[in-house]
């Protein structure tokens, strides 16, 4: 049997994500903190369902998703040349202003750094780490990668951060992919262990 892991952990991941969308909703364009909001949700979800109570463990789970985290760098660089927070006010006629400063500090350095200390975490198998892996799996690279493709259809036209869309669903796919088997082997190796100890069992 697996032990069961403290909860604590998942208490504090659960009330930042939660004062994150508060946050989120009442200051950004509302279509864009919503696409947060479910990115943050789906997140803790996926964290709580495969990586919580056995995190992760494998080197080549956390290089993919550091690749996954250089990536997402080039795709908001493409973002911000391309005037990102400005075309989502406009796009969605939002009465909230959303200023590419604020844009930079918080979503490209402020979540990159977390990006990145949160996979040498991850290399420790600290549980809060792996939360991150699951944001960006489900929300930063498989949410933001779909909604980027439907912003074009919406404005009928270019939109930034379309060109690198098809790149965060190709790594949010690997990622995916590889956290779900990483789940099921550690998930195998528990019930093979005790049989191993036991012979006569």
């Amino acid at each position: 049997m697996t032990k069961r892991p403290e909860p604590y952990s998942a208490t504090v991941m659960a009330i930042l994500a939660v004062a994150f969308c508060t946050w989120a909703l009442l200051t950004l364009p509302l279509q864009g903190a919503m696409v947060l909001v479910a990115a943050s949700v789906l997140g803790w979800s996926g964290w709580i369902a495969f990586s919580y109570t056995r995190p992760v463990k494998s080197r080549k789970v956390i290089a993919v998703y550091l690749c996954a985290v250089g990536f997402q760098l080039i795709h908001m660089a493409e973002e911000y040349t391309g005037g990102f927070p400005h075309e989502i006010v406009e796009l969605f006629n939002s009465p909230r202003d959303w200023p590419e400063n604020e844009f930079l500090l918080v979503f490209v350095f402020g979540f990159g750094a977390l990006y990145f200390f949160a996979g040498a975490g991850a290399l420790y198998q600290i549980r809060v780490a792996n939360f991150f892996l699951w944001w960006y799996a489900l929300g930063a690279g498989l949410l933001n990668g779909i909604a980027h493709f439907v912003f074009p259809i919406i404005k009928g036209g270019y939109f930034p951060g379309l060109y690198t869309a098809g790149g965060h669903l190709i790594m949010s796919g690997l990622l995916i992919y590889f956290l779900i088997r990483e789940n099921r082997e550690l998930k195998a190796a528990e019930h093979t262990r005790p049989a191993a100890m036991n012979p006569t069992a």
